[in-house]
């Protein structure tokens, strides 16, 4: 499984709860930024999300970026939580 950042360029209520809906353990770093584990691609996140697609919310703009597992920074305690534990789930799932 990949992690992905979901950046929304504002506030949006309705792709914010897409995400919750098909990503239950989704981090929500602010409002407008969200941590996602997929085994789909960029696009297909993206379309879920409705952010692109036919499907697309028409006020939603946003970005998603497919994360390679170097990061660093001062946040959180819940932020390093959420990171350790999607990597030790993708120790966990066969190649």
């Amino acid at each position: 499984m990949s992690m992905f950042a979901i950046i929304l360029r504002e506030t949006n209520d309705e792709v914010a709860k897409r995400i919750r809906e098909k990503y239950p353990a989704a981090y929500e770093m602010t409002e407008t930024c969200f941590l996602v584990q997929s085994d789909f691609i960029a696009e297909n996140v993206a379309v879920s999300v409705g952010i692109k697609g036919e499907d697309r919310i028409e006020e939603a703009s946003g970005v998603v970026f497919r994360l390679n597992g170097s990061y660093a920074g001062f946040t959180a305690r819940s932020l390093w939580d959420w990171l350790e534990q999607a990597e030790s789930r993708n120790e966990l799932v066969p190649k």
